[in-house]
């Protein structure tokens, strides 16, 4: 009898816990099917042809088939354009690279403006790892670092910070002033490598995954890269210029670039700080978990994968994670301690550079200085307002210190 009460009592037991664990698990997937996906977003790019551009094409054709909603592809020129074109809500997803968040948090050129400048803005997912280089011609006569002189037909691309500040790098490398340079400037990304292929320029920053890297390879006289040595005298003076950046062989690109020392970037869709957690949760988790499904629609769409954001929590991040990403990284049980200390210390700097933009922004419509562009006044008022509060060094250095 004794038994038989006991047993009753572990059944009882164990039923209880099976329908309280049947109850949490229907509570779990009501939740889950509460989420509603948009009717349509827009994904803000580089311009038609270059790697970004194609894999944006790639991916949201699959999700739009998956899920039925509507995504546009927005490509602009400029990397300013794809930074105010988030902030002022003109798409939800922008492609961003370190050194592109860095130049914000700087507002520097084109960031030094209301819409352009220092903002909250956080990384969703990783598109790539993605290789910058020095391309020439392949009949150029220039073969390392060192044949770059003041002569030397060097291309400028304003319209986005980290590609005039890679070829300051290359200026800096060969121990050329800027001021002496011999710069022939373009307008566009595809500019940037169309006049060295034609002869008009002689060293070009571009990437060799760009649709233009490709067409430029299968021109008559072909194309090279220059290696970067990481033991040259000036390879310092390279770096202070090039932050954000790691070092290694090129695996990716063009065959003629395949083996080269080069940097790389670890290039990410970036969302407003204040974007929806489950939107970006639910997105990170379908881009992950769909990849098989679109991997093959562009050749370098197997690169935006969980691998590549895993190798960029390894490296160390450079740019604050959104907590809708987060959340999936913990559910995947990748995300620690560590991760999240120097997250907080990221987004800690981030909201310090954005309250001092404010406050000299602020402060200039007070003195009736112009800021709707990065003109000269403007930038000299800025750059003093942020000396008296205490931004006295680059933020790719600030974070350097924070960290260590």
């Amino acid at each position: 009898m004794v038994m038989s009460q006991k047993s009753n009592l572990i059944l009882r037991a164990a039923t209880g816990a099976i329908v309280a664990a049947g109850l949490a698990l229907a509570a779990s997937g009501a939740k889950a099917q509460q989420f509603k996906w948009p009717k349509y977003f827009s994904v803000i790019t580089p311009i038609v042809g270059s790697s970004n551009h194609s894999l944006g094409v790639a991916w949201s054709t699959t999700f739009s088939a998956d899920t039925g909603v509507r995504v546009r592809i927005l490509p602009t020129s400029s990397g300013y354009s794809r930074t105010e074109w988030l902030n002022t809500n003109q798409g939800r997803l922008t492609v961003y690279q370190p050194s592109d968040f860095f130049d914000q948090m700087d507002s520097v050129e084109g960031y030094a403006k209301r819409t352009a400048g220092p903002s909250d803005t956080r990384a969703m997912f990783v598109l790539a790892v993605t290789p910058w280089g020095y391309m020439v011609r392949g009949d150029s006569n220039i073969k390392t670092v060192d044949d770059i002189t003041a002569k030397t037909k060097v291309v400028f691309y304003s319209g986005s910070t980290f590609i005039s500040n890679g070829m300051r790098a290359l200026l800096a490398l060969a121990g050329v002033k800027e001021a002496d340079a011999n710069k022939v400037e373009v307008g566009g990304y595809g500019a940037n490598t169309k006049v060295v292929v034609e002869g008009r320029g002689d060293v070009s920053f571009t990437s060799p995954v760009s649709g233009t890297s490709y067409a430029a390879e299968a021109a008559p006289n072909s194309i090279r890269w220059l290696a970067v040595p990481t033991g040259h005298k000036n390879f310092a003076a390279f770096r202070e210029l090039s932050a954000g950046y790691v070092l290694s062989k090129a695996g990716s690109g063009v065959k003629t670039a395949v083996g080269t020392p080069m940097d790389h970037a670890f290039q990410s869709y970036h969302v407003r700080g204040n974007e929806s957690a489950d939107f970006v949760y639910q997105l990170a988790k379908w881009m992950d978990k769909n990849h098989d499904s679109y991997k093959k629609k562009f050749r370098h769409a197997p690169m935006m994968s969980m691998v590549s954001l895993k190798a960029y929590l390894d490296a160390g991040i450079l740019e604050p994670f959104h907590d809708g990403l987060i959340r999936y990284l913990k559910e995947k049980g990748i995300w620690t301690a560590a991760h999240q200390k120097r997250n907080d210390t990221i987004v800690r700097l981030m909201k310090n550079r954005i309250e001092v933009f404010d406050g000299a922004m602020e402060a200039a419509h007070k003195a009736k200085v112009l800021t709707d562009s990065p003109n000269d006044k403007w930038k000299a008022f800025l750059a003093d307002y942020k000396k008296k509060n205490g931004v006295t060094m680059k933020f790719s250095k600030e974070i350097e210190a924070a960290i260590k």
